[in-house]
């Protein structure tokens, strides 16, 4: 009897190595750009879209040209406190929204409740330390500026029938798992040679291994997917940097976007990595530094309303961002129009550009580019 059960415990761990000791690491995690650099206008696209970011987010932002040194003046730093809370591996259902009931045994109970609140907990901190000369004071001087910034989403509607299939190959998983362990207790009460036995476990173990990497692709496709609907809300304060050490409150900002995805097909019949996007952004600016039509430096608010449409794929995105601002709510000529490319040029590495108008730029073009880069070694428990 004890051989009996200590075989049973070996083979229950084996089944579940996968899911216990290393958990489904999570690929491809977004890195979005910070709002302490959305604040000051710096990054390529100003528009917040909706994602699952990765632990912790390194950034860099440049204007062409605009470097006094050859290298990048401003640079970011963002993280996720979701990745570093409770341990290392997250419980697969509250990572990908799913809300699931359980009896008094701890069982699943058939069923699930899609949680479109679940992008809160992936509320991000963001600081920025930037160089820029953002006081109109008739010179070209670039001023220190520390921004932090936070963002979250509200509001995330996955596409239609996603949660539920991801769950039912969860649930698939389990059933089988249960299903070996069967099998193998079947095989010792019918008193097998060891060498059946033995083939056995190698076989079940070979298959819960395979099982384990497609569940973990499909789980990483999922947490992928772009929301059909989704509410994020992020701001952002800035102060400057007046002289050699006079701090002053320079920019704060609050901005909303809502966003819709509509997949393109998918060759796997999986779900897409390809979308056509469509963002609408409005954002609430308090300057303490902007210039009067007398050419008084004085403070002011302004209002952005625009958004941003392009496509997205796979490693890749591109798009045309528009915004148009009001000044102590006073239509001006005052607007933002750019082209924004995305390119994943490793993994978890992207590289980011724009070429347009900028705000205050009249009719002069500008060039913007970023990387940014996620690190973190997000995983997922599938063993409960």
């Amino acid at each position: 009897m004890k051989k009996y059960l200590l075989t049973c415990v070996l083979l229950t761990a084996a089944l579940t190595v996968c899911a216990q000791d290393e958990g489904i690491k999570l690929k491809d995690l977004a890195v979005p750009n910070s709002p302490a650099f959305i604040l000051t206008d710096i990054t390529p696209t100003l528009v917040q879209t909706p994602n699952t970011p990765k632990k912790f987010i390194l950034g860099v932002a440049q204007s062409f040209g605009n470097s006094s040194s050859g290298f990048p003046d401003n640079y970011s730093a963002e993280f996720a406190p979701y990745w570093f809370l409770n341990g290392s591996k997250q419980n697969v259902y509250s990572a990908l929204g799913l809300q699931t009931r359980v009896n008094d045994e701890g069982k699943l109970i058939p069923g699930y409740k899609e949680d479109v609140f679940s992008g809160l907990k992936f509320t991000s901190i963001s600081i920025a330390f930037i160089n820029k000369d953002l006081i109109p004071d008739g010179t070209d001087q670039a001023h220190k500026v520390f921004a932090i910034g936070l963002k979250t989403t509200i509001i995330k509607v996955q596409q239609s029938g996603s949660a539920g299939k991801m769950l039912n190959k969860i649930k698939k998983w389990h059933a089988d798992a249960l299903t070996d362990i069967a099998q193998y207790q079947d095989a010792l009460a019918r008193d097998k040679p060891q060498s059946f036995v033995d083939s056995l476990v190698k076989a079940i173990a070979l298959r819960k291994a395979n099982d384990s990497l497609d569940l973990s692709k499909q789980i990483n496709d999922y947490i992928q997917e772009k929301p059909k609907f989704s509410w994020d809300v992020a701001g952002a304060y800035a102060t400057y940097g007046i002289g050699d050490a006079d701090w002053q409150p320079g920019r704060s900002g609050v901005w909303t976007t809502v966003s819709t995805y509509l997949p393109l097909a998918s060759a796997t019949g999986g779900p897409s990595k390809n979308y056509f996007n469509m963002n609408v952004s409005a954002r609430s600016l308090w300057d303490n530094y902007t210039k009067n039509d007398a050419g008084l430096i004085v403070k002011s608010t302004a209002f952005d309303i625009g958004g941003k449409a392009g496509l997205d794929f796979d490693g890749f995105s591109i798009g045309v961002e528009s915004l148009y601002r009001h000044i102590n709510g006073k239509a001006g000529n005052e607007n933002r129009t750019v082209g924004v490319l995305s390119y994943k040029i490793a993994d978890s590495i992207y590289l980011m550009g724009a070429f347009g108008k900028n705000f205050q730029s009249q009719s002069k073009s500008i060039a913007l580019f970023g990387i940014n880069w996620g690190l973190g070694n997000e995983k997922v428990d599938i063993s409960k």
